[in-house]
């Protein structure tokens, strides 16, 4: 007498044995898993074969297990509630959780998407770490990769694996010392070539972004260009120096400083961004807890854009 299970057991037909053992009946099994009789008969002929036993047999008040069978009862039905526990969606113990999520991203969407909602991560998933990269032109392929389990980005995410969750429009405003005298004028592109520029890039390997979107300040005099949106204003404060940024961090540096807004020039487009990631995790409950939390500071925006979950943006710098 054994409990053991064969080396080759097929889950579905395990299943199809408990419902045997517990009923000990075919036709009462057939009407559990609403088969016909003839089928369970065969379903039981199969199982026979494979245990090389009869498992259950004619007695006088109907059909009895065999040895083996009572065996198994025990291991198998463990053995099938672990198997179900196994791919059973049980959802997410956001208080137990313990994980690192990679992103990719400019300080730019650290500010603008992920510092809104750290205090509710926080606060709901004190075990959950994301650990941020720079942006990168190769972030996507990284993403691809299984290197990283999101991209925060104004770019459009190309690829039939990739999956993105519309964030936010963005426009773009100058910024410069309150007394600056770029507030006495039209804020043009031509204006705009009296000042030097302390220009923020995007991120390695993405080039001038304000050149690609207005190519007659390509030959403006930038006196500094740094991989920090952060970094601005503290460059700013003490020079002759404009910047041209996206709405939300020329306000935001406006705010903590004493820099002043001015209107970006005509002919910058604003961007679309987005929160991307990978087909693979899309069932992942934490994944998806992810992006609703991150996409929570936006749901006003996205209410009043109605369609847009998976927009793609021509040009999107940050």
């Amino acid at each position: 007498m054994s409990g053991r299970l064969p080396s080759r057991a097929d889950f579905n037909q395990l299943q199809h044995l408990m419902v045997l053992l517990e009923q000990r009946s075919v036709s009462r099994a057939a009407d559990r898993l609403g088969m016909g009789q003839p089928a369970m008969s065969r379903i039981l002929a199969r199982l026979r074969d494979q245990f090389d036993d009869p498992l259950l047999v004619r007695g006088p008040r109907g059909m009895m297990l065999t040895p083996r069978a009572e065996a198994l009862r025990g291991p198998l039905g463990a053995w099938l509630r672990e198997g179900e526990s196994l791919i059973r969606d049980h959802g997410v113990d956001l208080g137990s959780m313990r994980r690192t999520f990679r992103l990719a991203s400019t300080d730019f969407g650290v500010l603008s998407v992920i510092a809104p909602t750290l205090g509710l991560i926080e606060r709901e998933a004190g075990g959950v770490e994301l650990a941020v990269e720079p942006l990168s032109d190769a972030s996507l392929r990284r993403l691809e990769d299984g290197r990283l389990d999101f991209v925060l980005t104004g770019w459009s995410p190309h690829g039939s694996s990739l999956k993105s969750r519309w964030l936010f429009q963005e426009t773009h405003l100058g910024l410069a010392r309150s007394d600056h005298a770029v507030h006495a004028s039209s804020g043009s592109s031509e204006d705009l070539l009296k000042w030097p520029h302390v220009t923020a890039t995007v991120g390695d390997g993405f080039g001038d972004w304000i050149a690609e979107e207005l190519p007659e300040l390509a030959d403006r005099r930038v006196l500094i260009s740094v991989e920090s949106f952060s970094l601005t204003p503290y460059l700013l404060a003490e020079t002759e120096a404009v910047a041209i940024l996206p709405q939300r961090a020329a306000e935001r540096f406006a705010a903590t400083h004493d820099l002043r807004t001015f209107p970006a020039p005509v002919g910058i487009k604003p961007f679309d961004y987005h929160l991307v990631w990978h087909e693979r995790s899309s069932d992942d409950q934490a994944t998806r807890w992810i992006v609703e939390t991150l996409a929570k500071a936006f749901e006003a925006e996205t209410g009043a854009v109605q369609g847009r979950g998976n927009v793609i943006s021509t040009t999107n710098p940050g």
